[in-house]
């Protein structure tokens, strides 16, 4: 699983996606979303989303194994 940010011009959503393989092809699946950057700055008290959410990732690869 790996970190998605996806931004429009209003905000950055981040995303918890993997990969999947169907058929010989890959394609990505979005396991989770986390919120947008400003929703989770709030969330975690100045402390920043990215390294927040790379951080969580790195804990649901760990358990998937």
């Amino acid at each position: 699983m790996r970190l998605c940010i996806s931004r429009s011009k209003n905000a950055a959503s981040l995303y918890v996606t993997k990969s999947i393989y169907e058929n010989g092809r890959r394609s990505t699946k979005v396991v989770e979303k986390l919120g947008t950057y400003t929703e989770l700055k709030e969330k975690l008290e100045g402390q920043d989303p990215i390294e927040w959410a790379k951080k969580y990732i790195e804990k649901l690869n760990k358990k998937e194994k």
